[in-house]
């Protein structure tokens, strides 16, 4: 190799190099953090952080193709400009947040997750004469106890394959992992989709295969083998239903064996994906809403029953009955 090959080989390969740090500068922070790892070659400062929340949120948040995001990011970058410290950037972003990404978009500094409880309270089930009423409460992490939570209900029902009818209660339900609770009353659901995630441009089935849920939470895997049980079932909300609890809801609606009792949801029937900031904060943007098998979408309505009442329970057992 020459020498003026080698020299030209070197500025070539000087040139990709900062190209390369220019396209990681510009880019890593947003690209990385839809792999969950954000990439800075530098800390970013304030300005620089707030902008790169505001394109995380520009390229995944469900509202950000209309003219009311435009002009909104416009105005917030300006803002922007003013900051000096990482922290005047959150009410900037939670503003962003809500124009770009409805109701359900919030952001949690490193501190709010600090303070943050993880539920992870267990269902529990008991029969009265021939109806199981089987309470699915908020479960926030399926790592810890998803599969312990799954099984209490699967065993339950395995042990009262008698029953004629079953009421999951879903009240103050608040979300967490739709993964286990679907896990959780498998049996009473057909195999196949359940419900769908609608995003901008395409959409996703959420499935049950094998007594799991695929697509939507996390997929449990139990020691119980998967079972059906041929009953009618009563699903019960009220204005606590939200997030994950409307998501198992909505599995339930359009089936020609379940009725929902009790008042409308909180309205927060949609999926969230969590994007990382630099100080650890996460940017929790709407991405998608969910959609029934009979093809009904209440973004960021609630969702009514069926049967409104006061007295579901009641309600749902005399349904049962006759």
């Amino acid at each position: 190799m020459t020498l003026k090959i080698i020299k030209w080989f070197t500025i070539l390969l000087g040139v990709f190099v900062i190209v390369g740090i220019f396209l990681v500068y510009q880019f890593g922070p947003v690209v990385g953090a839809q792999f969950g790892k954000p990439i800075y070659i530098t800390p970013p400062t304030a300005t620089k952080y707030g902008k790169v929340a505001l394109d995380m949120i520009e390229l995944n948040g469900y509202y950000t193709k209309d003219e009311k995001w435009k002009k909104e990011k416009e105005k917030l970058e300006k803002e922007m400009e003013k900051v000096s410290v990482y922290e005047d950037t959150y009410p900037l972003i939670e503003e962003a947040l809500q124009v770009g990404g409805g109701k359900h978009s919030f952001l949690l500094t490193k501190e709010d997750q600090q303070n943050l409880s993880v539920q992870n309270e267990m269902p529990t089930v008991t029969r009265e004469d021939d109806v199981l009423i089987i309470k699915l409460p908020h479960h926030g992490d399926a790592v810890a106890s998803g599969k312990q939570y799954a099984e209490t209900v699967l065993q339950k029902i395995k042990n009262n394959d008698d029953v004629k009818g079953a009421i999951i209660d879903l009240r103050g339900n608040s979300g967490g992992d739709m993964g286990p609770m679907i896990t959780a009353v498998s049996p009473l659901l057909k195999d196949g989709d359940l419900l769908h995630f609608e995003f901008l441009e395409n959409g996703t089935a959420v499935k049950l295969e094998d007594g799991k849920s695929i697509g939507g939470g996390a997929q449990i895997s139990t020691d119980i083998s998967p079972f059906k049980l041929n009953i009618p079932v009563a699903v019960l909300i009220d204005n606590r239903t939200a997030s994950s609890g409307e998501a198992v809801l909505m599995a339930f609606m359009g089936q020609p064996h379940a009725k929902t009792f009790g008042q409308s949801t909180a309205g927060y029937a949609s999926a969230n994906m969590t994007l990382p900031l630099y100080d650890g904060a996460k940017i929790n943007v709407t991405v998608a809403y969910n959609k029934t098998l009979d093809g009904r979408m209440f973004y960021d309505d609630p969702v009514p029953p069926e049967v409104e009442t006061n007295d579901p329970l009641e309600n749902a057992k005399k349904w049962l009955t006759e």
